[in-house]
């Protein structure tokens, strides 16, 4: 009898131990996560130097007074759910880290100039986390409509096919000119 209960109490315990273990794990992926949304964390690559330069200077960059300051995963990771989120963020370090350790390069310009859908990487999810109210008192009538068009499902047309430089103003350009240099 004293041996099933010893038996028992060791269950008991290995739970307690488990336990315990599995919440230090989880703290310390959450603090991983965290760790790798920032920009300066994205940025650490020199392929994104010039992705985070032209961020800075745009309408939701660091540079930018008085508006809405997005990081580099409020428009570049979806955020329908936590898991989709996790997995495409795994996916996207992955390819990342791949790329830079192979030198890989992106010809960026015929990318963009053919592109389909999340061609840029951005995700409708990170501007309508933010951009709740489209169609809002006093906005230019030409807004109006489109922002009208795009609630009622009229259009196919996305938030970047409209705002394309409010992540990184002119990024093309910005290409073009510092291959140039």
């Amino acid at each position: 009898m004293s041996d099933i209960g010893g038996t028992k109490g060791a269950v008991i315990v290995g739970f307690i131990i488990g336990f315990f273990i599995a919440i230090l794990l989880a703290l310390f992926a959450a603090s991983k996560i965290e760790s790798t949304s920032t920009v300066k964390f994205c940025s650490s690559c020199h392929e994104m130097k010039i992705f985070r330069d032209t961020w800075a200077e745009a309408v939701h960059g660091s540079d930018q007074l008085g508006v809405m300051k997005a990081k580099c995963v409020d428009c570049h990771l979806p955020h329908e759910g936590v898991v989709d989120y996790l997995i495409t963020k795994s996916e996207a370090g992955i390819h990342d880290y791949l790329a830079h350790i192979r030198g890989k390069k992106t010809d960026w310009i015929s990318k963009w100039k053919n592109r389909g859908p999340h061609a840029h990487g951005a995700y409708e999810s990170g501007c309508k986390r933010c951009h709740k109210e489209l169609i809002a008192p006093g906005i230019p009538i030409k807004a109006f409509t489109a922002h009208r068009a795009y609630e009622l499902g009229e259009t196919k047309l996305n938030c970047i096919d409209c705002h394309h430089m409010a992540g990184h103003g002119d990024l093309v350009l910005a290409i073009m000119e510092s291959k140039n240099k």
